[in-house]
């Protein structure tokens, strides 16, 4: 059975990158999130009430198909866990009115559900990044969806993985500072984190 780390953290606090790197030095795979496969990315765009829970169960498929091959296949990092899909995503979409109350409902059924077929996490590693951070780094990737993002809605998901973080217990958690930690501008910081990693999954 195959060792899983997952990364967690709002967006743009640097969670692919590191989670990369990661890999690349204990010699696992790595699955980045690719949202553009999403079918409905588009419709949502355009009109987020009506297609939100169709959007979220679509990620919420395909994240628990790639974690059940990984557990039985290979050691793999992942760059978002499955537990931020319902934590915090759909959680946003229901708070701000953008998914109803019976999706919801009928979303978390599911999600919890399959996370019980789910074995837990060897490893989360939580990307703790302030909003200044956040707002910094998502300028420095240019990406100009984000860029045109209020920055309530950064405040917004702040607030719900600070939350959500705080009553995590299926697995370990190493946290990273992002404040602190920036192995773009730094690299000989990835050697502290590996160590520190390695320390708790070998240990």
């Amino acid at each position: 059975m195959g060792r899983i780390i997952v990364f967690a953290g709002n967006v743009g606090a640097g969670k692919s990158t590191i989670a990369g790197a990661v890999a690349e030095r204990l010699r696992y795979g790595v699955h980045f999130e690719s949202v553009s496969d999403n079918p409905f990315l588009e419709d949502f765009y355009y009109d987020q009430k009506r297609w939100s829970y169709h959007l979220q169960t679509y990620f919420l498929y395909h994240r628990y198909c790639s974690l059940k091959h990984a557990e039985a296949n290979e050691n793999m990092v992942f760059d978002r866990s499955i537990y931020e899909d319902a934590e915090i995503f759909a959680r946003n979409l229901f708070e701000t009115g953008k998914m109803s109350r019976r999706e919801y409902d009928a979303y978390t059924t599911m999600f919890y559900a399959m996370i019980d077929y789910l074995k837990n996490p060897d490893l989360l590693v939580y990307i703790d990044a302030d909003i200044d951070t956040i707002l910094t780094r998502i300028r420095r990737r240019g990406r100009e969806m984000e860029l045109a993002v209020p920055i309530a809605y950064w405040e917004q998901l702040d607030r719900l993985y600070s939350d959500w973080i705080r009553s995590y217990n299926r697995s370990p958690v190493y946290r990273i500072d992002a404040r602190i930690v920036d192995i773009v501008t730094n690299p000989s910081q990835l050697d502290t984190v590996m160590r520190d990693i390695e320390a708790i999954i070998n240990g």
